[in-house]
């Protein structure tokens, strides 16, 4: 959605206010398919896509049997509806890395399949702006108006969270109607319409202004959360512990969101100005190249450490967890100790019948 193309070529991905693409394209290009690309990255695409699949999928069996108790809760199972739609499209980042589909394969991925990765990435990291705002409203103005702490206010500000990314992203799969040839099927650019390429390069300035603002409501919300913990400690020692697992909560949501969405911004500042862009030359471009593929494997690597999140910071996730796992050992233990009873009766048996 945000940036050009099956995720990860880095000439291609590059859009500038005049609608061009890199200078070096031509030369960068011949690298997209080294070792690195066709072998490493598909084989790191599919570790976390197996992973995903097991993480999530327990996280959405759990989250069944849990109500939407608070604010907080829904918008973690939000979370986990974006981070399983993101893990539908790895398979097809594998299948073109490692080159296994045909050469038109590429504009199914330039059409839906990176609209759909990018989508829910930015849907994720608003999710992740709201929580922090949650946690903030709860430890700091607990009295606060009511209406913002209601499941309705919730519905509906998760709602307009997913008509807002759609509306961003369906204009480029739309737009995206070029002919696909051998000669434009790897710049997804060329498959756009004239709209399309002026969408996309909106789209791009409106994503990025968008992380920065989640990225400041995090960071003042973890300060403000920390200064109030820090006051009130010294007035109320009993009452602070509980505040203090606020404080870890979010930690934990500004590790993960440090860990995998600030890298691969930090590395398209010098796409998204193009001035900084064409004064560099192509060994420049090709350790950009290899940074912004492992810094969006990063950005991939959201879907797993997402689960961490609803462990720390849902009581009622690990509390159903725990439930669920010990019910599954007592069950095993039971049926090993039948199972060792019978054995003991058969032995009785035998040894009477001699």
């Amino acid at each position: 959605m945000g940036y050009n193309l099956s995720y990860g070529k880095l000439p291609d991905d590059h859009l500038s206010p005049d609608n061009s693409t890199l200078p070096n394209a031509s030369s960068l290009g011949n690298s997209r398919h080294d070792e690195f690309t066709t072998i490493v990255l598909p084989v790191l695409y599919l570790v976390i896509f197996l992973a995903s699949l097991l993480l999530n999928g327990l996280a959405v069996w759990i989250f069944f049997h849990i109500r939407n108790k608070t604010s907080f809760i829904f918008y973690l199972k939000n979370i986990v509806v974006a981070d399983l739609l993101m893990t539908l499209t790895f398979p097809f980042k594998i299948i073109q890395d490692s080159q296994l589909g045909p050469w038109h394969f590429n504009s199914f991925l330039c059409r839906y399949t990176t609209v759909l990765f990018y989508a829910n990435m930015y849907t994720t990291i608003v999710f992740l702006g709201l929580i922090s705002i949650d946690r903030y409203l709860k430890v700091v103005k607990p009295f606060g108006d009511s209406r913002m702490y209601s499941i309705t206010f919730t519905k509906i500000l998760s709602a307009c969270v997913w008509v807002v990314m759609a509306f961003l992203a369906l204009p480029n799969l739309i737009l995206t109607n070029g002919y696909p040839t051998k000669r434009n099927v790897d710049d997804c650019l060329k498959l756009k319409s004239p709209l399309g390429v002026k969408w996309h390069s909106a789209v791009i300035y409106i994503n990025t202004c968008m992380f920065v603002v989640v990225l400041i409501v995090l960071i003042g919300c973890y300060i403000a959360i920390s200064r109030y913990i820090y006051k009130s400690s010294k007035q109320f020692i009993s009452s602070s512990s509980r505040k203090r697992k606020h404080n870890q909560s979010i930690r934990v949501v500004v590790a993960v969101f440090f860990t995998c969405f600030l890298p691969y911004h930090l590395c398209r500042i010098p796409f998204t100005f193009s001035h900084l862009d064409k004064i560099l030359d192509d060994s420049a471009h090709k350790i950009l190249y290899y940074c912004k593929e492992m810094t969006l494997f990063l950005s991939a690597c959201n879907v797993c450490l997402d689960p961490i999140i609803y462990f720390f910071m849902c009581r009622s996730f690990s509390r159903r967890l725990f439930r669920k796992s010990n019910m599954r050992t007592r069950s095993e233990s039971i049926r090993s100790l039948q199972s060792v009873r019978r054995s003991e009766v058969r032995i009785y048996h035998e040894y009477t019948d001699v």
